[in-house]
């Protein structure tokens, strides 16, 4: 796991906030790689997280830096990402231009998007008051289908394996069962196919 810290996040919606995670995606792979003794690795991310690897995948430089992730990476599986987003920052939607879907064909791209009933009592008090302003802002829909934080139109990464959850929320504070909870890991690695 990399070691991302509440106070990167908040830095993330910057291209040196960017650098910072990307950096430290490369420090943990290369130290995995070397570990293992493996060629190829799997990378798991997470909302932003899993936007952030598609770019590390990148052999193009990227404010003079080139992560060349693709070199190494077999797998590449997402968990509730808004991968597109009616109004994107300014970096994802860079991200979602320059490398659309599974941009690079070596890599076996996996979107995984959960589904909630919002006022379920799965649901905690703060999904019940964002999800649907969450949902409009990002997809233009607030009656759409989500994890209660990013809809599924935007988490289906178009042209990937596309995996959809069922009673599954987006984080901790959105509710019980989130995309890291035991059964749900089980629930969604058993469902992707492996290259």
């Amino acid at each position: 796991m990399v070691n991302v810290t509440r106070g990167d996040w908040f830095k993330s919606n910057t291209p040196e906030g960017w650098i910072n995670i990307l950096n430290k995606v490369k420090d943990k792979v290369a130290f995995a790689l070397k570990e293992t003794k493996a060629k190829k690795i799997d990378l798991i991310g997470h909302s932003s997280g899993g936007i952030i690897l598609r770019l590390y995948l990148s052999n193009e430089p990227f404010k003079e830096v080139i992560y060349n992730g693709k070199s190494t990476t077999r797998n590449l599986i997402t968990l509730g990402s808004p991968h597109q987003a009616i109004k994107a920052t300014a970096l994802r939607r860079f991200v979602d231009e320059k490398y659309p879907g599974n941009f690079f064909q070596n890599i076996n791209y996996v979107s995984i998007g959960g589904k909630v009933e919002i006022n379920s009592k799965q649901t905690s008090i703060f999904t019940k008051l964002i999800a649907k302003n969450s949902y409009k802002s990002i997809s233009g829909n607030k009656n759409e289908s989500g994890d209660g934080l990013v809809p599924l139109s935007s988490s289906l990464l178009k042209n990937s394996q596309q995996i959809i959850l069922p009673d599954t929320v987006h984080g901790r504070i959105f509710g019980k069962n989130w995309y890291g909870s035991n059964s749900k890991i089980r629930e969604w690695w058993n469902q992707i196919n492996w290259q």
